[in-house]
């Protein structure tokens, strides 16, 4: 299988992988949180002038992920963003016709090979509880629960997450 990570730099990738990600937040998400906000969500933190910001400003990474030519989902990444020492895993999602091919494994074999490059002692990501499927897939490649948060995102909105930690 021909898998692909190619930074998002230009105008034309960051737009597609916001493309990607409307899609497959409200893929993953309209089941699991209240009607408006996965829509909030997606302004937040996945249009465009959001993705820039964060390239620009936070010290983000993003990468398409293709899988045989196709755009298949996105990951982002932050080195020592909270926590020192540690590659915050932003974001991995990939487009739902694209799951369970493997991709989520090599995506993660990508961040772990960021991280050690950068000196990185370990990856850290959150996930939100009630995504199960997600979690369990973390599980499955090393990853283990070290705290549950509650995030105020605003608008009345929160996120209920796990924090999940993989030493490299």
């Amino acid at each position: 299988m021909n898998i692909k990570f190619e930074q998002a730099v230009t105008e034309e990738q960051v737009s597609a992988l916001c493309k990607i990600a409307e899609r497959v937040w409200h893929e993953t998400y309209d089941a699991l949180l209240p009607a408006g906000q996965v829509d909030y969500m997606v302004e937040k933190f996945q249009s465009e002038p959001a993705v820039h910001r964060q390239i620009e400003q936070e010290n983000y990474r993003y990468y398409l992920i293709s899988c045989e030519g196709e755009r298949a989902g996105f990951l982002g990444v932050s080195p020592e963003h909270e926590r020192e020492g540690e590659l915050f895993l932003s974001k991995l999602y990939l487009l739902s016709s694209f799951q369970g091919r493997g991709l989520a494994g090599q995506a993660l074999l990508f961040a772990e090979q960021m991280a050690k490059e950068w000196g990185l002692d370990a990856i850290g990501l959150t996930v939100n509880k009630q995504n199960r499927h997600a979690k369990e897939v973390y599980e499955h490649c090393g990853f283990q629960v070290a705290e549950s948060v509650v995030s105020d995102i605003g608008a009345g909105y929160v996120m209920d997450d796990y924090i999940m930690i993989k030493n490299c």
